[in-house]
């Protein structure tokens, strides 16, 4: 059978076809010979005719063509269509992740060709892997948690439970799994759990005082409070988190029973414990305080409570304060305590109203227990899900969330800014010389060029060598030609790195916020063209579309 012959308007479809597409003809003894490569496939890949006519295992020597043609054989041999993940090397020297169709044709009961269609997932798989990366992370601090913390799906059934909520509720996880959320909550408190749930399904996050019933059968009295995971706006899952109060309601119990007995108790816990009149003065502090804060007892006695709370932090406490004078019972609070060195510890408030046999309010009861270290924890889990690790630069998904928000602001005010888009020219060259260390090294020197060169503004690293700059507020051609211009003015002296001198040069794309670039994908696929239409001119070039 003779090459397959393409008529004009098949050509010019295949040739205008955005993925990349090949018309593989099936040889003998397992060998598929290229018959037709689109164009999309010989720019992305640096294909040309003289590839027509050669075999996969002739274009891809060693492993990477017999896998490649053990893919064809078992579409061939089933007859079926198949569809796989792959990787591959663009002409520019980039790995890219791909999608692979492989669709096999016959004829006359014969397979005589195989057509492959491969899409560029680059995007989407870097996307997954960050995500991945964040969410193994925070897994760990959900399993360390030591409040008990359930997961749940849309309808509040049980998806998960970290071992804290095991030992709430005494039973082991697959006992758990599957169940209404509710069914663990007393009787009582169902209706007002479910109204905390349906508010946290509208973003209105709000602490619940519930009893939850163990396999034990003796109730316990948690703090309850729902949070949804909603990526795209409609919560997709929830956690739920109890916050045992045993404790603290046993405290509690105590002072009312007797002031002394209290004492006792305050005297030999490791959390501070104080007391708090309706004038906000500190009528007692257990003797902890002073390991924790420094401070004796008698020192802040008598004191006003926001001389010793972060003035940022006072107004939520002075809200939480007034929900207890109105009657709510309990309320817990995250603020930052001022030690007797002048330093601020972050710390948690979980404080309890007590009340006379008329149901007055008397004073408040709170337990301070110091929180810095988990604090820390979280902020460093947000910044490894929002930086990038290797420049310190923010990544990929800090910045699109920032783009996104800027659109958002174009489209009501019409206020004009830019996205700038660059890479190292002959970056591979880099790598295949000296090595994937020296090219880190170069990576974090171009990053600090152009972060020290792009003041003001919000420079990120995009993925491999590419970075991105949110120009804000640019109004003008002019403007953005300034913003290339330092930048490229940054990389005239060559990078040392790994003992060796490495010249270096990019090329930049920058694109304007316009009626029909109003979106990111938009936004940065003109910048993107812009970009290699520069890099065709070469090196320190940029290209600028309004």
């Amino acid at each position: 059978m003779g090459r397959i012959q393409l008529s004009l308007m098949e050509r010019v479809l295949a040739d205008g076809f955005g993925e990349m597409l090949f018309i593989m003809k099936v040889g003998r003894d397992g060998e598929f010979i290229y018959e037709w490569i689109n164009r999309k496939a010989r720019e992305e890949l640096g294909f040309g005719d003289e590839h027509i006519g050669k075999t996969i295992r002739e274009v891809f020597s060693g492993n990477v063509g017999g896998q490649l043609a053990k893919r064809y054989i078992e579409v061939v041999q089933r007859g079926e269509q198949a569809v796989y993940e792959d990787e591959y090397t663009a002409s520019d020297g980039e790995g890219r992740y791909s999608e692979v169709m492989l669709t096999p044709l016959s004829e006359k009961g014969e397979i005589r060709y195989v057509i492959a269609l491969v899409k560029d997932i680059t995007g989407r798989k870097q996307n997954e892997l960050m995500l991945e990366e964040s969410t193994s992370r925070f897994r760990a601090l959900f399993e360390n948690n030591g409040d008990a913390v359930l997961e749940l799906d849309p309808r509040g059934e049980i998806t998960g439970a970290n071992p804290a909520a095991l030992r709430l509720f005494g039973v082991s996880g697959e006992a758990l799994y599957g169940r209404p959320f509710s069914s663990l909550v007393s009787e009582q408190a169902r209706s007002l759990m479910g109204a905390a749930f349906s508010l946290a399904a509208a973003g209105n996050l709000q602490d619940v005082r519930i009893d939850v019933q163990p396999e034990d059968g003796r109730p316990v009295g948690c703090l309850l409070k729902f949070t949804p995971v909603a990526p795209a706006g409609k919560p997709i899952s929830y956690y739920a988190n109890l916050k045992d109060m045993r404790e603290l309601d046993k405290l509690a119990h105590l002072y009312l029973e007797s002031q002394n007995q209290f004492e006792i108790i305050a005297e030999n816990v490791s959390d501070v414990i104080v007391t708090i009149d309706g004038s906000w003065r500190l009528l007692y502090a257990s003797p902890s305080i002073k390991a924790q804060y420094g401070y004796d007892p008698a020192d802040v006695v008598g004191k006003e409570t926001g001389d010793l709370v972060h003035p940022d932090d006072f107004p939520n406490l002075i809200k939480g304060y007034e929900e207890i004078l109105e009657g709510r019972h309990v309320f817990q609070i995250r603020l930052r305590v001022l030690c007797r060195n002048g330093s601020w510890i972050w710390s948690e408030l979980n404080a309890s109203a007590v009340r006379g046999t008329h149901g007055e309010f008397q004073h408040m009861v709170v337990v301070v227990r110091d929180i810095s270290r988990q604090k820390a924890d979280e902020e460093r889990l947000e910044r490894y899900a929002y930086h990038d690790p290797l420049t310190g630069l923010p990544n990929r998904r800090l910045f699109l969330n920032r783009l996104e928000d800027r659109i958002a602001e174009y489209k009501k005010t019409g206020k004009r800014f830019a996205v700038a888009l660059m890479d190292l020219d002959r970056f591979k060259v880099v790598n295949d010389t000296w090595g994937h260390s020296v090219g880190d090294e170069v990576i974090r020197a171009f990053s600090h060029r152009i972060e020290s060169a792009a003041d003001h503004v919000l420079a990120a690293r995009f993925g491999g060598d590419e970075f991105v700059i949110l120009i804000t507020d640019c109004m003008t051609y002019e403007e953005a030609e300034t913003l290339a211009g330092r930048v490229i003015g940054a990389l005239r002296e060559p990078i040392v790195a790994g003992g060796h001198v490495v010249p270096v040069s990019t090329s930049i794309g920058i694109a304007f916020a316009g009626p029909r670039r109003q979106s990111t994908d938009a936004l940065l696929k003109h910048a993107d063209r812009a970009m290699y239409d520069a890099k065709k001119k070469g090196p320190n070039r940029y290209r600028i579309v309004e």
